[in-house]
Formats: C-alpha cells, sequence, structure tokens
C-alpha cells in the first residue's frame, strides 16, 4: 500500500503575504512618520530654551533600505543633549527624550497591529 501527501497553496500563500507586505508598508508609512512627527513636536515643546541648542539639535532622519522600506529615526543632536538628559554632579536628570519618544513608539505600534488586525490576522504582545 502506498501513501500520498500533497500540499497546494503555497504559491499562492507566498503571493498573498508579498502583496501584504506590500500593502502594510503602504499604509504603516504615515503612521510611523506621523509618531516621529508628534514626538519631535513634544521635544521641541519641552526642551527649555537658553541657547536653542537643544531644540535645534532636534531631527527626524529618514532613511529608505534599498528593497523601499522606510525607516524615520529622531535623535537630538546637540553637544550637550545627553547632559540635559541624565544630568551631571551639579544639574539633576530631566528625562525627556526617552518618555516621550517610547510613548509615541508605543501607540504607533498599536496602530499598526491594529492594520495587521484588520486584514485577519492575529496579533499578540502589542499592548505594552
Amino acid at each position: 500500500m502506498s501513501a500520498k501527501l500533497e500540499l497546494r497553496g503555497f504559491d499562492e500563500l507566498k503571493a498573498y503575504f508579498a502583496e501584504f507586505a506590500t500593502k502594510l508598508q503602504h499604509d504603516a508609512d504615515p503612521i510611523l512618520l506621523r509618531a516621529a512627527r508628534q514626538s519631535e513636536a513634544r521635544l521641541l515643546e519641552a526642551y527649555p530654551v537658553v541657547t536653542g541648542a537643544l531644540r535645534a539639535g532636534v531631527k527626524i532622519i529618514e532613511r529608505v533600505t534599498r528593497r523601499g522600506v522606510t525607516f524615520y529615526r529622531l535623535e537630538s543632536s546637540a553637544r550637550h543633549a545627553h547632559l540635559y538628559e541624565f544630568g551631571t554632579a551639579r544639574q539633576p536628570p530631566r528625562a525627556t527624550f526617552l518618555p516621550i519618544t517610547e510613548r509615541d513608539r508605543r501607540a504607533a505600534t498599536v496602530a499598526i497591529a491594529n492594520l495587521v488586525r484588520a486584514e485577519g490576522l492575529a496579533v499578540t504582545g502589542d499592548k505594552v
């Protein structure tokens, strides 16, 4: 007696996931950019104006990979930003950058997870 197992549909599944990734990237890009811009605005509002260097150092860096994936990185390039954030022997720490960016990053993660759910896929671990 011989047995035969034939599985079909992998080409269709592969095509679906390729299309899904492109659609998700297209839909997620505005969410990520909005989160970066929101963090930027909150940082500009939260940083004090003494010389203006802290605020002037806040920038969104956009990077597009060879595959067309876009990353948005928010940075504070002021030379003394770390001293403001973490403090010195004479100055207490003023945690600003990480709390603001983490809150907006989490909100963007939940929004993207909701996009994936809307496509009918299960998502876990997004509610941090």
